[in-house]
């Protein structure tokens, strides 16, 4: 992974970060001698994963579902750190739903975690983001939605809401210097994934259909969403970057 010297001493946030591909971007972030603060629902998984990164990992317990916990991250990190040069929105629950199967109660959980955390946590550290010197948030959203696969229809609804709100933000930030974009990563090889989700015959199909022949794993996605949050990205707002292999062209 190239060098990011920039990102030394500077603070960075990033939800879900316990495993897969948030646990990727804090070990990213922390090899270049950032400090992060990751938050996860579990408590036991987060620990484990702060003493993984090293002590430019720290740890908070929330569930972004929950405002208030939303609140008390941002909170905690602006007593500890005063400020917050990058955001990375991450968090996600990729339930499979059949639209048959609907109810309120699985909407409103994939609603509040998937979308309106990304909401509410950017507008909970927007005073510590403008108080910093990185001012780049990225927004970590899927393919999924641009192929329109099933049973994802309540995943993609939640999912692909995130390209709209990055456009829009980052046009209502731009005049502040805060830059705002989304990376839209193809099935990523994560531990959760092929423990509960890929079979041989999925990642056989994956490489007939994607243009590089090899599976994504996260550290294809960390060095696409630190461009995003760097200086060399200056002049890029409101885009969507697809990382997955050649297999979506946009």
């Amino acid at each position: 992974m190239p060098q990011w010297t920039e990102f030394a001493g500077r603070v960075a946030v990033v939800t879900g970060g316990s495993e897969g591909l948030g646990y990727d971007f804090c070990r990213g972030l922390c090899e270049a001698e950032c400090e992060v603060y990751f938050c996860a629902r579990n408590q036991e998984r987060g620990q484990v994963a702060a003493r993984a990164l090293g002590d430019r990992a720290h740890f908070v317990r929330a569930d972004l579902a929950d405002a208030d916990q939303i609140a008390r991250f941002a909170a905690k990190v602006a007593a500890h750190a005063g400020r917050v040069d990058y955001l990375v929105n991450n968090v996600a629950v990729d339930d499979r739903v059949e639209v048959d199967r609907l109810d309120a109660q699985t909407c409103d959980r994939m609603w509040q975690v998937n979308l309106r955390s990304y909401l509410l946590t950017t507008r909970a550290f927007l005073d510590l983001l403008r108080a910093g010197e990185g001012r780049s948030i990225v927004n970590i959203c899927t393919t999924n939605y641009l192929l329109g696969l099933e049973p994802f229809t309540l995943y993609n609804a939640t999912k692909s809401g995130i390209i709209g709100f990055t456009r829009s933000l980052a046009r209502e930030l731009g005049p502040e210097g805060i830059r705002a974009n989304t990376v839209s990563p193809g099935w990523v090889m994560t531990e959760k994934q092929l423990r509960e989700h890929v079979t041989p015959r999925d990642q056989e199909d994956l490489l007939s259909a994607q243009a590089l022949k090899f599976l994504l794993q996260p550290q294809h996605i960390t060095p696409a969403v630190l461009f995003l949050l760097s200086s060399a990205a200056s002049a890029i707002t409101g885009q969507n970057l697809v990382v997955d292999a050649g297999k979506v062209m946009q």
